[in-house]
């Protein structure tokens, strides 16, 4: 491939370091590379890729946060059992989750449907889980040597945070495939319930958490720029 180019050493131990292999390959498959300026690239590549996937963080967690305000004050609360005076309904266990909350799917919350924001939710609630785990796997050697360090308590924000969000996830996605799979719409109602009371409290530490390394996306959007602007020249 021209874009791809592979090279094979049937002797690799014969190797003496005189490069000749780079003037002699026909296909150009081989070439000198500076070690510092690799290292420096490596750690651009790093930093960009980084920069990416907190962004990307950012903007799928907004989305989250706010089509599941929407459900919960727009759907949830709003047609909860509870209003209507007399208590929990009977028989809970044989009726859906929308059919015990009362919510009117029909009613339309800043410009959807219920089912609009339900899949808006639950879409971002996956791709939010996706980068999260890709975060956390890009940051377990920090998560080990706090742990190693017994620095937890010095981290407990982000620990915190981190425990919330495998819980939320969990509460999300399970009601989601127990309404797939046919199984109990009680159990879905009480995942769900407790979805809701744990997301509140995620929505209040990813806030903080944003708050606090505020100051690294503004040098990091900083950094890009002038990067843009020494390549050009």
């Amino acid at each position: 491939m021209p874009w791809h180019k592979h090279a094979k050493f049937l002797n690799p131990d014969a190797c003496t370091g005189c490069l000749n292999c780079v003037n002699t390959c026909q296909h150009s498959a081989l070439s000198i590379i500076n070690r510092a300026n690799y290292q420096t690239n490596k750690q651009q590549r790093k930093f960009i890729n980084q920069f990416l996937i907190n962004n990307l963080l950012l903007i799928f967690g907004i989305v989250m946060i706010l089509s599941g305000l929407s459900l919960q004050i727009g759907y949830h609360m709003s047609g909860s059992y509870k209003q209507n005076g007399s208590g929990k309904p009977e028989n809970i266990q044989s009726m859906t989750y929308e059919q015990i909350n009362k919510i009117d799917t029909n009613r339309i919350v800043c410009g959807f449907y219920y089912q609009n924001w339900s899949t808006i939710h639950k879409i971002s609630i996956v791709i939010f889980s996706l980068l999260m785990i890709y975060h956390i796997y890009a940051h377990w050697k920090w998560y080990k040597s706090i742990i190693s360090k017994h620095l937890v308590s010095k981290n407990i924000q982000v620990i915190t945070l981190s425990v919330l969000f495998f819980l939320v996830t969990f509460t999300g996605l399970i009601p989601w495939f127990i309404y797939l799979s046919g199984g109990s719409d009680f159990s879905r109602f009480v995942l769900i319930e407790i979805h809701d009371k744990l997301a509140l409290i995620l929505v209040i530490y990813i806030t903080l958490h944003i708050i606090k390394r505020k100051n690294w996306y503004i040098t990091a959007y900083k950094r890009i720029e002038t990067q843009k602007v020494i390549k050009n020249k």
